[in-house]
Parts: C-alpha cells; sequence; structure tokens
C-alpha cells in the first residue's frame, strides 16, 4: 500500500497538464500568428485612399485645370482686330493694345488700303472738276500759243488771276517749282497752274504735279487742240500720275511712321515700359490715322484757306502715341522658372 500511495503521490502534476503542453496560449492562438491586423488587412495595403482613389492633386487640381481655375490656366488669346477694327480703334489710343498685336501683313494691308480710299476719292474730285470745265470758255480766254518739240512758243505772257484760280503762262522762265505753287496756295489759291517754256506745274488743293514738254514727243498743242482734245489727254495722264502718287503716299506713311518710331521708343523708355520695337512701330502708324484723315477730308471737300499745319500733324500724333504708350502693360515679366529650379 505504501509502494501504490508513493506512485500515486509522485505523479508529476506537470507532466499530466501542463498547461504550456495542453494549449499555451501563445501556441494555440497567438493573435499575431492567427490573424495580424498587419497581415489580414492593413489598411495601407488593401486600399490606400491616397492611391486607390487618386491624389486630389493627380486627378484634377481646379486650379490647373481648364476652364475653372486660376493658376496655370492660360485664357483663350484675344483675336487680332481685323482691318475695319483697327480703323475704328486707330481714333481709340486706350485700345492700342489690341492694335500692338495685328499681323505685320495686316497692318500693312490695312495702310495700304487707306492710302488707296484716299487717293481714289481725290481722283474722283478732280475728274469732276476737270469734266466740269468749259474748255471753250478756257481757250477763249488763253493766248496764242505753239508747244511744239518740248518747247512752249508765245508772243507774250498770260495771267489769269480769278477767285480761286491762278494761271500763268510765259516762255522767258524754263520753268517752275512746287515752292512757287506753294507759294501761291498759302495766298489761297487752289487751282494753279505755272506754264513756263519746258515744263508744267499744277497745284490742285494740296495736290502737285509737274509735266515735262519732252514727254509728249512730236506731238503739237495749240489753242484749238486745247478746246478739242486737252479734256481726255489730261484724264489720261491725271490717271497715270495718280497711280505714282498712290505709291508715293503709301511710302511716305511708312517713312514717317519710322521717324515716330525713334520718339515713341523715347516715351516708352521715360516711361519704362520696355515694349518691343514691333509694338511701338504699331503705335506710330496707327496713330497717323487721325491727321491722314481729317488732311484727307479737308483736300476732299476743299475748304477754302484751309490746311493741316505740319506743326499740328506732328503735336496731334505724339500726344496720340503718348496716351497709348502709357496704356500698354509693361513688357519687363521675368522669365517663367524651369523644372528642377527652385528659390535659393
Amino acid at each position: 500500500m505504501d509502494d501504490q500511495f508513493n506512485r500515486q503521490t509522485n505523479t508529476d502534476p506537470y507532466r499530466q497538464t501542463d498547461n504550456y503542453q495542453q494549449g499555451n496560449d501563445y501556441q494555440q492562438g497567438n493573435p499575431y500568428q492567427q490573424g495580424n491586423a498587419y497581415q489580414q488587412g492593413n489598411p495601407y495595403q488593401q486600399g490606400n485612399p491616397y492611391q486607390q482613389q487618386g491624389n486630389p492633386y493627380q486627378q484634377g487640381n481646379p486650379y490647373m485645370a481648364n476652364g475653372g481655375g486660376y493658376y496655370g490656366v492660360n485664357p483663350e488669346p484675344e483675336k487680332a482686330p481685323n482691318i475695319f477694327q483697327q480703323f475704328a480703334l486707330a481714333f481709340v489710343p486706350t485700345k492700342y493694345s489690341r492694335l500692338t498685336k495685328v499681323k505685320t501683313g495686316s497692318m500693312i494691308g490695312f495702310v495700304t488700303l487707306l492710302v488707296l480710299i484716299a487717293t481714289v476719292f481725290s481722283f474722283i474730285s478732280l475728274v469732276f472738276e476737270i469734266s466740269s470745265v468749259d474748255m471753250e470758255e478756257v481757250a477763249a480766254q488763253l493766248p496764242d500759243f505753239t508747244i511744239k518739240n518740248g518747247k512752249l512758243h508765245m508772243d507774250e505772257d498770260f495771267l489769269l488771276d480769278e477767285s480761286d484760280v491762278f494761271i500763268y503762262m510765259t516762255e522767258d522762265i524754263e520753268g517752275f517749282s512746287y515752292d512757287d505753287a506753294d507759294e501761291l496756295f498759302d495766298e489761297g489759291y487752289r487751282k494753279i497752274m505755272l506754264i513756263g517754256r519746258d515744263r508744267l506745274s499744277i497745284m490742285q488743293n494740296t495736290e502737285y504735279q509737274q509735266f515735262d514738254y519732252s514727254q509728249l514727243g512730236n506731238l503739237e498743242i495749240s489753242r484749238t487742240w486745247i478746246v478739242t482734245k486737252l479734256i481726255p489727254l489730261i484724264l489720261i495722264i491725271v490717271a497715270i500720275a495718280y497711280i505714282f502718287v498712290f505709291v508715293g503716299k503709301a511710302l511716305w506713311y511708312f517713312l514717317c511712321a519710322a521717324v515716330y518710331l525713334l520718339i515713341a521708343m523715347l516715351i516708352s523708355s521715360v516711361m519704362r515700359k520696355g515694349q518691343e520695337a514691333g509694338a511701338l512701330f504699331r503705335t506710330a502708324v496707327y496713330a497717323k490715322v487721325l491727321m491722314f484723315v481729317i488732311a484727307t477730308a479737308v483736300d476732299l471737300l476743299m475748304i477754302k484757306n484751309v490746311s493741316i499745319p505740319f506743326y499740328l500733324r506732328v503735336v496731334v500724333t505724339v500726344a496720340f502715341m503718348g496716351v497709348a504708350i502709357a496704356k500698354l502693360p509693361n513688357d519687363q515679366t521675368p522669365a517663367p522658372m524651369q523644372m528642377g529650379q527652385g528659390w535659393r
């Protein structure tokens, strides 16, 4: 009995029911083995909202999107005005910022059309005046003369001074100049004809033309010939002359604009606008339109004893340029920063 008791009492409780053998919590079910939250479903692995859905700065930054942001948005560039809009804007110097966007071809086309219209109106006005002249009445007042072999032959000088008409013929003077006609124009005459031995000078309003008799070749002109054939010949000569007048006016317009460009560059420098020469040249071109139109209108309306002084044209044109340049935006913005650059 003692032996049995000893065997029973010698039984090791740790061998029968050892918690670490039967079911150690770390063996039966370690939560880090069964299902670690970072293994089962780490929200950064399952679905990071910044990766799955999309970083709002990647999906669509409203400041970068077209049509709804403020930064990085390039608004649609304003269209350059057409020829008719250019004419209207030329009278408003505060709107010249639009005219500086006009392409070179469009600007040249505008000036060409402007000068062409002015020349055509001037030509039509002169044609009507010439056609309205009663040549028989004029010839009756003229002395006997002959233009032959490029020379004028007459017995005595002739002078007609009536209202705004001045005609003078003489074989004692080789020819007359623009200064002679301009002096008479300043005295109030608007239809001036100065006939010398070798050439004829005509000033109609402010249009001056000169003709050498040597260009007539073997043609002989007399008082009788004037009555019957002069008007058609004059119209042909005037038409040919006005082609050169048109070309000369267009070239003169751009030449004057180039001179005004120097003044515009000085104004821009004083105002620290930093505008390019191309924009300033366009400003000069369109600033001339006002006085060009006024001078043309005065000539066409044949307003007596009225002419536009040169200094007035310069003052008004320069004033227009000054206002226009003052309203132009500064063109001294820094260059955009490239990728990879940063502030230091």
